[in-house]
């Protein structure tokens, strides 16, 4: 399997920039094998949560330390998951659907690290895996991914809203513009950006991004592609320094 190693950068202008990654440390590698799993930054820890390997589907969540350069294990999931989606909120990890033991499946779990446990909140409305869950203005939005009809996979085109304080799932008027599943998520300047991902519909990996706007409830798509269509890709918002001319 081929990973690629190039970065795409997208701003506010809709221009594209490539540039490569240069590999500059090693972490002490994680205690079990695992893909199809949810990674995360909160406070001074990386969290590793759920996928699965050669025995299966995981539930175990492994902890690492970026002071102490060291993993641990912390409270496993109440379920094993892999392709789920998850999102840090307000000092605590949510989990949203992904399948278990080969079924898909509409949960969403919350994760304390204060108190190291994990509370089953409200379910989605659809049930969903290879999706994103987007955090803005207090709200979750689990946005693309698939479900399986049979032996078949379908597109999930319906976009959710979820309000952690009333625990409370809305579905919204605008629909996703095209099927995708697996696509890279990044939220800037209270827009959702999706960059790539998979469409089941078309049977094609996807280029393009797509970004949604909550205030307006609209999607649009940016002028441009990334170099070439790919699906899992990584993305995180970086603010650079803006170019200011001197004078004299």
């Amino acid at each position: 399997m081929n990973a690629l190693r190039r970065a795409t950068f997208v701003n506010k202008d809709d221009r594209i920039h490539s540039s490569h990654w240069k590999l500059t440390a090693l972490f002490i590698v994680l205690s079990s094998r695992r893909a199809s799993f949810y990674a995360c930054r909160l406070d001074k820890n990386l969290y590793v949560i759920g996928g699965r390997n050669e025995t299966g589907y995981l539930s175990s969540v492994e902890c690492y330390n970026l002071e102490t350069n060291e993993w641990r294990y912390v409270s496993s999931l109440p379920q094993p998951l892999a392709a789920h989606a998850g999102a840090v909120h307000n000092g605590k990890i949510y989990i949203s659907g992904g399948v278990h033991n080969g079924e898909y499946v509409p949960w969403l779990y919350c994760y304390d690290p204060i108190m190291d446990v994990w509370a089953r909140k409200q379910d989605m409305n659809t049930k969903r895996a290879i999706h994103t869950l987007a955090v803005m203005n207090d709200r979750l939005y689990a946005i693309g991914g698939n479900h399986l009809k049979g032996f078949s996979h379908l597109d999930v085109m319906l976009v959710e809203c979820y309000d952690p304080k009333g625990d409370q799932w809305n579905i919204l008027q605008t629909p996703i513009l095209e099927g995708r599943s697996g696509p890279g998520c990044a939220v800037l300047d209270d827009s959702i950006y999706l960059v790539g991902g998979y469409s089941w519909s078309m049977g094609a990996y996807k280029s393009s991004t797509i970004c949604y706007s909550p205030e307006k409830g609209s999607w649009t798509e940016l002028e441009g592609d990334v170099a070439e269509p790919l699906a899992g890709p990584a993305c995180s918002t970086v603010i650079l320094p803006a170019c200011v001319p001197y004078n004299k």
